[in-house]
């Protein structure tokens, strides 16, 4: 079987296989870095790239041949998987070193690191975006509708909800100022706000809307979830804003 986009597919693969890795990790290495093992962020981090690319392999799977094999195709599919090599390389490094990654500015080094971390986040978002744009104009399917539309509005919102986490220093908005409290897994915040939980959302829209339309093949239905998508990244953001967290356990 030929793959739609061998690049991006056999790096989702190995992203996955790594986050089995480094997840690993946390059960042998006892250093924690917010009150959780050093290695959780990179490890989730594997995962959330690994499922990003399998769907953006997917979605060129809609395109024509002709269209996979054009330059902007390549291009797209080339800077994503760059961006994701980079930001993934540093925050394991720095998780190595037991230190943070994101909101990091303690020294110039780690300042212009976490504005490249930036640039890196930012070209995920606009090649997802683009990516979107060129799967909703190459065909008139259903699809072709759900698939192009959630990517590109999944890119817009999750490009919104990280510039509101990028302009403070952490995700949390008031509460424990730890992970140690959080959800299981996740870690989000029980006792305040946690933009991480818009910042989920808004990512997944580009898997929700599919998947929906694939159960219930009806325009308005796609274009129902893409609407609700929307509204529900709104309201975990003002939620978050408003110090209340997701579940308060």
């Amino acid at each position: 079987m030929t793959l739609a986009s061998p690049l991006l597919t056999r790096t989702a693969v190995a992203f996955a296989f790594l986050f089995l890795v480094v997840y690993a990790l946390t059960f042998f290495d006892a250093r924690l870095l917010y009150g959780v093992s050093v290695w959780e962020k990179p490890s989730k981090f594997f995962l959330s790239l690994a499922i990003h690319m399998a769907t953006l392999a997917w979605g060129i799977s809609l395109l024509s041949d002709e269209q996979r094999r054009s330059r902007g195709i390549r291009i797209a599919s080339l800077a994503f998987l760059a961006a994701a090599v980079f930001e993934m390389v540093y925050m394991t490094y720095q998780s190595s070193l037991g230190e943070a990654s994101h909101f990091n500015r303690s020294t110039t080094f780690h300042d212009v690191m976490y504005s490249l971390m930036g640039m890196g986040a930012l070209t995920l978002t606009v090649t997802t975006g683009y990516l979107g744009w060129r799967i909703r104009r190459s065909g008139t399917t259903l699809m072709h509708f759900a698939a192009g539309w959630s990517f590109m509005v999944s890119a817009v919102a999750t490009a919104a909800v990280a510039g509101f986490l990028s302009s403070g220093n952490g995700h949390w908005i008031g509460g424990d100022q730890t992970d140690a409290t959080g959800l299981p897994f996740f870690h989000w915040s029980t006792t305040g706000g946690d933009l991480r939980v818009a910042h989920f959302a808004a990512l997944h829209i580009m898997q929700a809307v599919p998947l929906i339309t694939w159960f219930w093949p009806d325009k308005r239905i796609a274009t129902a979830a893409l609407i609700a998508g929307v509204a529900v990244v709104a309201g975990l953001s003002a939620q978050a804003f408003m110090g209340v967290p997701l579940f308060r356990v």
